[in-house]
Parts: C-alpha cells; structure tokens; sequence
C-alpha cells in the first residue's frame, strides 16, 4: 500500500472519530459511524493483501513475455519488456499496478500483432503466439475473478444488486 493511501484512511479514521462522533447522540447513529471507522479499517488492511494477487498477474505477464519472445524469436513483432520487471523486494502496490496495467496494454498490442499484416510472414508461429497469449489472459482472469468478492462481481457483471448484497451477508 502507497503511504499516502494508508495517510488518506487514516486521516478519515481520525476525523470521524474526533470531529464526527463527538457530535452524535443517537446510539444508532453512533454505531453507524463506528462501523465506517470499521469498514475504513478493514480496507487499509485489504489494500495491504491485495498486492499478492497484484504480483501473480505481473509474474503470469512476465511468463508469457517469455514465451512470446521464444516463440517469436526473428519474427518483427512488437517490442517485448525485459523480465522479471518485478525487482527484489517488497514493492508498492501501486507500482506492481502501474506494471500490470503496462504489461496489459502490452500483451493487447502482441495480440493485436498476432492477426495484422506484421505477422503475415510467418502465420503458424503468429497462431502459436495467439493461442499463448489467449491462455495467460485468461489465466490472469481467473485471477481477477477469485479476488473479487462474489456479490460484487455479480453486480459488475449484471447491474443488478446480488441476494447476498440484498440480504446483507
């Protein structure tokens, strides 16, 4: 997690509590407020896990950048990262974002290469690429799908408001 995202939480944490509760004489009320400082809580602390499914994407791009330069080796195809990109270390999550959004502009333009006029010259190995490329994209989905919490996936997939959500669970 950057350190002014875990600046930002805290600074909401702190002004609920000093400027906001201090306020409230409703015990409903109240409780509600300490369920936003409870919520705030519980996302500083996911922005810190999330960087693990962050790194397997990264990890899975680079092994398919590897592939690809295996694959297309003589071939003119777009320029492909060096890898690992990920240097040793714990690194920020908005970095590994920043790479994994590169690294997917990055694999969209190799796919798109895979069926233009550049990879004419050699159609078989420009398939191979595609079909390889189509497999760490998906892989990488699935990685997206298991973080993502179930109902609102549902709702990002349907626009409509899962049983779970309705129901509170």
């Amino acid at each position: 997690m950057s350190q002014s995202f875990d600046l930002l939480i805290d600074g909401m944490i702190e002004t609920v509590r000093s400027r906001i509760l201090p306020q409230l004489g409703d015990d409903f009320v109240r409780g509600q407020a300490y369920g936003i400082i409870f919520a705030l809580s519980g996302l500083k602390l996911s922005a810190d896990w999330a960087i693990a499914p962050l790194q397997s994407q990264v990890m899975l791009q680079d092994r398919a950048f590897a592939e690809v330069a295996r694959l297309g080796a003589g071939l003119d195809h777009p320029k492909i990262p060096a890898v690992p990109r990920v240097l040793p270390g714990v690194p920020e999550s908005a970095d590994l974002e920043r790479l994994r959004n590169d690294g997917d502009r990055k694999l969209g333009e190799l796919l798109m290469w895979t069926s233009g006029p550049g990879a004419a010259t050699d159609p078989d190995r420009a398939k191979a690429i595609q079909t390889t490329l189509r497999h760490f994209m998906r892989d990488q989905l699935r990685i997206d799908i298991s973080t993502m919490a179930k109902p609102m996936f549902h709702e990002l997939a349907t626009g409509e408001e899962s049983e779970a959500a309705k129901s509170g669970s």
